[in-house]
């Protein structure tokens, strides 16, 4: 606040005394310093936040680095996200090549989601019950094989792409959900906001540099004489073959997965929470993710189609794609801080809304001149970057929401919604797009959907959601606050951080 007598430093290179008294007013100077000031104050503070983010992900890298059990699965993790990213660009260009058609196409990613929706459950289980070495060897065997027979499958063999897609839907996306599960599961729920967030950083950073480095990689092949594109197409296709099917053999060889809890270790993880989430609010959670998950799939299905009525093509889809990717790896990135300063009701609560009005923004009212265009592309990555983070607060509450021993099956639960949400935004987003309503012009319709939906888990978690006090308290134990955090570097500010820098984290 402002004292009644102040000397307030304006530009004129004096001191003038200002005293508040009826009538008076502030010279606009002296408002523009204060403004500035004030600017400054917001962007030191928001920088002490990122030096915070940025600690917590190399202190949680440095702990994966320490541990064995969590180092070999990274490691094959970290391999296939590059990999895939590096091969994505052309693995629908190769499957045409070598003879699938478009209705084939649609058959491939259907028969994928099927293999989540079949052993997410047994995986789960086995995550809960046993080891978790069988699902992360069987996953990764499904995935790096599968991918390698795909991209040797011969030209016109209808049997052999059907054939390498089931093998490749038993492993793929469950490989990535079993590591995240097992890697969340074995480190303290204290940590847990910081891994689960940490994970999807890590998975979307790589991804993205592997997208990124198609182009260059394509001019190595076409530098060293191979000029075949179909050629071309198999060696991209490998790269990430090759390697996952070392790290499964890798694994096969090092993985030592941790055992089990044992009972005196569950019940007193139990004890940290002073009130279980009831089946209503665990309901409104995997609602609210299943939303999420049909919200982002008819975005990220439709964008291209609705960047056309803004005089857009494949060039400026290509710069946006990529700023999304960003976009959503520095939402993950800030979740942590976000659930701290706000409190996982708020945050929970914020993020659909935010969704919702980003969403209507961005795609219920095309406008093809240059505000329309910034508007679109602002409100579009805000809406993408919202939804990435959702996702991450949606299964980092759901987790929390029940009892140690039921964790990895409720991970498997929440891959499977989600799936059931990207599948139900397939579906509806491609046949509604040409619906016109007197609410919603032609093409807008999905995206009405969408936003109302959002909105709607907005107000069911503002009404419903009740974490307990003492596990939002228990969540970032040693996270400094204040000044405090402008010391704090590397893994001293990671969250359940040993005070003896030499201790693992978690220990």
């Amino acid at each position: 606040g402002l004292r009644a007598s102040a000397r307030v430093p304006c530009y004129s290179g004096c001191w003038r005394s200002v005293r508040r008294s009826q009538g008076a007013v502030w010279p606009k100077p002296c408002l523009i310093l204060l403004a500035v000031q004030g600017l400054r104050a917001s962007a030191r503070a928001m920088m002490r936040q990122v030096r915070h983010a940025v600690a917590e992900q190399l202190g949680l890298l440095g702990m994966i680095r320490r541990r064995p059990d969590l180092l070999v699965p990274m490691l094959s993790i970290w391999v296939a996200s590059f990999g895939g990213g590096e091969h994505g660009p052309v693995t629908t260009y190769f499957l045409l090549e070598v003879g699938a058609t478009t209705e084939q196409l649609g058959n491939f990613g259907v028969i994928r989601t099927l293999g989540v929706l079949a052993l997410s459950p047994v995986y789960g289980w086995l995550l809960d019950n046993r080891s978790a070495y069988a699902p992360v060897l069987l996953s990764a065997f499904c995935c790096s094989f599968g991918c390698l027979f795909r991209g040797l499958v011969p030209v016109n063999s209808t049997f052999a792409l059907y054939g390498s897609h089931v093998v490749l839907g038993l492993g793929a996306v469950n490989f990535w959900n079993v590591v995240g599960a097992y890697t969340a599961l074995s480190t303290p729920r204290d940590m847990r906001p910081v891994v689960v967030s940490g994970f999807q950083v890590q998975v979307s950073t790589l991804n993205l540099l592997g997208t990124a480095s198609f182009p260059a990689c394509d001019w190595v092949l076409r530098a060293a004489g191979m000029e075949d594109q179909l050629l071309r197409y198999r060696a991209h296709m490998s790269v990430c073959s090759v390697f996952c099917v070392f790290g499964f053999f890798y694994m096969l060889v090092r993985f030592r997965p941790v055992a089990c809890s044992d009972k005196v270790d569950q019940a007193r993880e139990e004890q940290k929470l002073d009130a279980s989430v009831d089946k209503l609010q665990l309901l409104v959670l995997l609602g609210s993710l299943v939303i999420q998950a049909f919200g982002e799939t008819v975005v990220t299905v439709l964008w291209p189609l609705h960047i056309k009525k803004l005089g857009w093509g494949s060039h400026e889809y290509a710069w946006l794609d990529v700023a999304s990717k960003t976009m959503i790896i520095s939402g993950n990135l800030a979740y942590p801080a976000l659930a701290r300063s706000l409190g996982y009701r708020w945050t929970a609560m914020l993020l659909p809304v935010v969704a919702c009005m980003t969403s209507a923004a961005a795609f219920l009212q095309p406008d093809a001149s240059l505000y329309g265009q910034t508007m679109h592309v602002f409100n579009a990555l805000a809406f993408l970057s919202a939804c990435g983070v959702m996702k991450v607060c949606f299964q980092h509450l759901a987790t929390l929401a029940v009892p140690p021993s039921q964790q990895g099956r409720v991970f498997s639960l929440l891959q499977m919604l989600a799936s059931v949400g990207g599948i139900a935004g397939n579906l509806f987003g491609t046949r509604l797009v040409d619906h016109e309503t007197s609410f919603a012009g032609r093409g807008a319709t999905p995206f009405l959907i969408a936003s109302s939906l959002f909105m709607l888990a907005g107000c069911a978690v503002a009404g419903l959601l009740v974490v307990p006090q003492q596990c939002m308290d228990s969540v970032f134990p040693s996270a400094p606050t204040g000044e405090d955090r402008d010391d704090c570097m590397g893994g001293a500010c990671v969250v359940g951080a040993p005070k003896d820098p030499d201790e693992p984290i978690g220990k």
